[in-house]
């Protein structure tokens, strides 16, 4: 036991309680610091000196380390709320704006125009032969078809902006998982390969963290570490290992639908990054949504197209056709109609329908029946071309195939052709004497050969011009079950998209109400752990200083007493 002794007691404690100070200015200084975690000096009792047996006497203290208040288990479950909060709050989003091009609301929604058009039919059986009641068909037709392409040209749309934001996501994710990487390289060169969490590199491992929970807004991520480094995994597979990141990028392909789309990958293979939360899962969930959605209304408008042209092809008009062309293109005339390769649209079926050749000056009219044989037997299934043949020689009518498509033809100005009773749909799938032309929501419009001559409108069925029979069946297709449409209407499948998008945002709102409920929770522990309390910084500055001034005092007694011992000698 000496003075000497005393002293070093309090140089020790002046160096020790000098860096405590500066952590806890530290942690005052970054208190406003979201990604910070608040520090600790750990002080320890230096090794006794001992005195004589059986008796050791202090000397000093030492910093053992400054150590960071972190519980690496709550930070990730931190990270895993922010994923799905963020996830929760994309989906919110873009379902919010799926929902907006419905525009359900108001009184130019589909619904409502789908609604008036069928309403025009009816009113049109009240008096068939009135022109103007035909053009207001045609006009809501053309609305209708109008109002179809616009929706999905929204929705298309919307799939376009997803595509754009996913593409700035995936350069963002790419750019945060390479820092991380970075940082790895870093803490690796500064603890030497130690991996002391408890006294290393903290202010860049504050870094790294805070690059984790942003990356783990836009991915969902798991870690481990490893002497310092933290490893990330994306479900099963590594994006960063060590000191190597695998990128994240975007690769377009084909789901299992055929639809062209968007997948998210790791850039050093090409692999599938199976993303499920954050940001860009939310988002890659949302484009499928999206996609099945435009699938949906392509369906409704197929459906009403084929059907409603599978009645008006067989009806008749105030005036019958010197000349019509179909409008569908056959790609190969001499395969069977309801072949895939012949490049129709909609499949017709064995069966047969009425050509009626009209003789204007005498009225008087001939009735031919041409069968349409598809059912798969004798090698002898109707193409465009037998097809052709067949209505070609029908008396005063002559038809032909040109570049893929049906032309009937009246052979004098004195003859009209009109069609009826067609129980294989040919004529609707072909595109004779219909009234929509396109095949689903992207080209859905009034047929222009209609459009120009409202006479040509069928509201008959008969033949006789003051007949409504047509007109009643096509006002009643609004509401009629459809075995195309597992037996539902038009008006309840539509309703039934317009209602799903709508569960559908109303459960996201849901949900981001509820992930952010939990996220809230975990950051509140978070931070009551590993967050800045002022008040509690200034009781431990307070205390910090008096051991400072008392070390001090005992320094100076000991100059003191030294001195008095120098004296004496």
């Amino acid at each position: 036991m000496s003075l000497l002794g005393t002293l070093q007691v309090g140089k020790s404690a002046l160096a020790v309680q000098q860096a405590a100070l500066q952590v806890t200015g530290n942690n005052i200084a970054n208190a406003g610091n979201a990604d910070y975690t608040r520090q600790v000096a750990n002080l320890s009792p230096s090794p006794d000196q001992k005195l004589q047996p059986g008796m050791f006497i202090g000397t000093g203290v030492d910093l053992t380390g400054i150590k960071r208040q972190v519980d690496e288990a709550l930070n990730a479950r931190v990270r895993s709320s922010v994923a799905d909060n963020q996830s929760a709050d994309t989906m919110q989003q873009w379902l919010g704006r799926v929902e907006a091009t419905f525009n359900e609301l108001s009184d130019q929604d589909l619904s409502t125009q789908l609604s008036k058009f069928f309403n025009s039919w009816s009113e049109l059986a009240n008096k068939p032969q009135d022109i103007g009641l035909r053009q207001v068909v045609l006009q809501n037709g053309d609305a209708l078809g109008g109002n179809f392409q616009n929706l999905r040209n929204q929705l298309t749309g919307l799939q376009t902006d997803v595509d754009s934001r996913l593409t700035g996501l995936a350069r963002d994710a790419d750019q945060l998982a390479g820092q991380i990487a970075d940082i790895n390289q870093q803490i690796v060169n500064a603890e030497g390969g130690a991996g002391d969490a408890n006294g290393g590199a903290n202010g860049l491992r504050d870094r790294r963290d805070g690059l984790l929970k942003q990356l783990s807004t836009l991915v969902d991520i798991n870690t481990t570490e490893d002497k310092g480094v933290v490893n990330v995994y994306v479900g099963s597979e590594p994006l960063v290992i060590g000191t190597t990141n695998r990128g994240v990028g975007l690769k377009a392909t084909t789901d299992d639908k055929g639809r062209l789309t968007t997948e998210v990958i790791f850039k050093q293979n090409n692999g599938t990054m199976k993303v499920t939360s954050g940001q860009i899962g939310a988002l890659v969930s949302i484009r499928s949504e999206i996609g099945d959605t435009v699938d949906n209304v392509d369906n409704v408008a197929k459906n009403l197209i084929f059907e409603l042209n599978k009645i008006h092809a067989s009806g008749q008009g105030l005036a019958g056709f010197s000349s019509v062309t179909s409008t569908s293109n056959v790609n190969d005339p001499t395969v069977a109609l309801n072949d895939p390769t012949s490049g129709l649209k909609f499949t017709p079926k064995n069966g047969s329908f009425v050509v009626h050749v009209r003789q204007k000056a005498s009225g008087l009219e001939t009735s031919t029946l041409v069968q349409v044989d598809l059912d798969g037997l004798n090698g002898n299934d109707t193409s465009l071309n037998s097809l052709t043949a067949s209505i070609d020689g029908i008396s005063g009518i002559s038809a032909v195939v040109n570049a893929g498509k049906l032309k009937v033809t009246a052979d004098s100005a004195d003859v009209e052709v009109s069609f009826s009773q067609d129980s294989s749909g040919t004529l609707a799938a072909l595109g004779v004497n219909n009234f929509f032309s396109g095949s689903d929501a992207r080209d859905i419009a009034v047929n222009a050969t209609i459009k120009g001559q409202p006479s040509l409108l069928a509201a008959a069925k008969n033949g006789n011009k003051g007949d409504n029979q047509t007109a009643l069946a096509i006002a009643g297709l609004e509401s009629a079950k459809l075995g195309s449409l597992n037996g539902a209407s038009l008006k309840e499948t539509y309703q039934g998209i317009v209602n799903g998008i709508a569960v559908d945002a109303a459960t996201a709102k849901n949900n981001a109400d509820a992930t952010l409920s939990v996220k809230e929770t975990l950051e509140s522990q978070r931070e009551s752990l590993s967050g800045v309390s002022l008040d509690e910084e200034a009781i431990n500055l307070m205390r910090q200083q008096r051991a400072f001034q008392a070390a001090s005092r005992v320094v100076s007694a000991v100059d003191e007493m030294l001195r008095t011992l120098l004296a004496i000698t």
